[in-house]
């Protein structure tokens, strides 16, 4: 008589199973060869480089072969193969998330488990992303008004997040507290040393933030915009381009950013700086 295997079931991280989720994500659970790491992955290595474990959530049996990261902001970001979905489902639903993003093929596993069990009320906004990297560059692009965000920006820079959220489409506009919240976000992100802006005429027409910024793993930009009277003139190109150079040469490893897969002038302006792509993510909005 034969018996099946047990399946293995997901369980909150311990500090002893780092070092094993640590090597599962730099080799992309078990893609790569030793010695090589995936960028894919920086976001969730950083996060365990900040002692996040008590974040994570591990699917597998002698190795780990699916992980979440379940964030303290509502962020749930899956990696891993998609036959872990079914026992990762639970903690991700309970975290009451309200982004996910990750692989598209566990991420996508997720959401369909999600729906067939009618966990939501609503249908979440589900779309592809794709996922771009650098990791060299020999120049650096010479961008007229190229700095640091600054306090005196607060006011331009929250307009353009508030503008950016709508035309990424990731809700309706932003009005009073929700409003509010932006402002407080930009502000602390230029208290950070994270938001560049790309200043003409006496003001700000661009600008671009950090999301993730570590000596060890890497960066990642977010939140590129353009003023619409000024595009069309290489600016986004040319900031991406500049800050990717200034952080490579500073001794990153690697610069990544995720782009909706139907905005191809964003596409050609990443492209245009160097960056390459590596594959799909999926993003899903509730």
């Amino acid at each position: 008589m034969t018996t099946t295997p047990a399946r293995p079931t997901a369980v909150r991280l311990r500090l002893s199973g780092v070092p094993a989720v640590v090597d599962a994500l730099e080799r992309d659970f078990g893609r790569l060869p030793a010695g090589m790491w995936d960028p894919r992955h920086h976001y969730l290595l950083d996060a365990l480089d900040r002692h996040e474990s008590q974040r994570f959530v591990v699917w597998g049996d002698h190795a780990p072969r699916s992980v979440v990261h379940l964030g303290l902001t509502g962020t749930v970001l899956p990696a891993g193969h998609p036959d872990g979905a079914e026992e990762l489902a639970p903690f991700v639903e309970r975290s009451r998330w309200r982004i996910m993003i990750g692989d598209e093929a566990i991420t996508s596993a997720l959401l369909d488990l999600a729906m067939g069990r009618s966990w939501w009320r609503r249908r979440p906004q589900v779309r592809i992303q794709r996922f771009m990297t650098v990791e060299r560059m020999d120049g650096f692009a010479d961008v007229e008004g190229f700095r640091r965000g600054a306090r005196q920006d607060l006011p331009w820079l929250e307009e353009f997040a508030c503008r950016l959220h709508v035309e990424d489409r990731m809700g309706p506009p932003l009005g009073g507290s929700a409003r509010v919240a932006v402002g407080h976000r930009m502000g602390e992100s230029v208290d950070r040393g994270m938001t560049w802006v790309v200043e003409r005429a006496g003001r700000p027409v661009a600008k671009l933030d950090l999301s993730l910024y570590s000596t060890r793993r890497g960066a990642q930009i977010a939140g590129v915009y353009v003023d619409p009277e000024w595009r069309g003139r290489g600016i986004a190109t040319g900031m991406v381009q500049r800050l990717s150079a200034e952080l490579l040469h500073g001794g990153l490893p690697v610069i990544s950013l995720h782009v909706r897969d139907d905005n191809e002038p964003a596409i050609r302006a990443y492209r245009g700086a160097g960056f390459a792509e590596r594959g799909n993510w999926l993003l899903a909005l509730r």
